[in-house]
């Protein structure tokens, strides 16, 4: 006859497994509260937005995937890029104008950790500012002292290195055009040497038409063919 169980055994078998189910962890995922790292699953961290309102820790992602490592030989326009609004818009930026800036924050790292994190796009409010191009945060297409940033070339400058460091990459950048001298823009992107990464305007598609391959695109910037 087969040995059977008593319902005392059954129970205290239960109750063990319970235990261990309770101590086995459970990581929290995107949007999951957290009190610590620990608490979030892989490549996740645990951190609040600075948006309104948001105060609660949360599991964040910090490193996006990109999607030409998932789909490859799509034109450029076909794939979604992760793009950060006001890009140069970051919490705790000190003023390089002595004025203490009246402005909100759309951002918490630098844009090179953007970059270096997975954003492929960057929203940039270009304004003339002191004599020169600045990005700044402002209203009714004037920049003032407390609406200030930093100095355009000094941003772009970060996206040449990233790019410099990361040849096989694609960055774009949106600008929120406020600049009224001579050249300006040009200038700036001249003087941070990006010039060298632009695709060529002649062949950027029109009227809903089609890109090239985001691999032709690399092909172009690289090697220049």
């Amino acid at each position: 006859m087969a040995p059977q169980l008593l319902p005392s055994s059954v129970l205290f078998l239960l109750h063990i497994a319970l235990l261990l189910l309770l101590l086995v962890p459970c990581s929290a995922q995107v949007g999951g509260s957290c009190s610590s790292a620990r608490d979030c699953g892989t490549g996740l961290y645990c951190g609040s937005c600075a948006a309104p309102g948001r105060t609660r820790l949360s599991c964040i992602r910090n490193l996006a995937i990109q999607p030409t490592s998932i789909v490859k030989g799509l034109p450029f326009n076909h794939y979604s890029w992760l793009v950060t609004h006001n890009s140069f818009s970051i919490l705790g930026e000190p003023s390089r104008t002595g004025a203490e800036r009246v402005t909100f924050y759309n951002q918490e790292d630098s844009v090179t950790n953007q970059l270096r994190n997975g954003v492929r796009g960057l929203m940039l409010d270009m304004y003339d500012f002191n004599d020169d191009v600045w990005l700044c945060h402002s209203l009714q297409g004037q920049c003032y002292n407390f609406t200030a940033f930093v100095p355009a070339v000094e941003t772009l400058k970060e996206v040449e290195a990233f790019l410099s460091e990361n040849p096989l990459e694609i960055v774009t950048i949106f600008i929120e055009d406020y600049v009224h001298s001579p050249m300006g823009l040009s200038k700036v992107f001249t003087a941070a040497d990006l010039m060298k990464y632009w695709y060529p305007i002649s062949e950027m598609p029109t009227n809903g038409k089609r890109t090239g391959q985001a691999s032709q695109i690399w092909l172009q910037r690289t090697t220049g063919c």
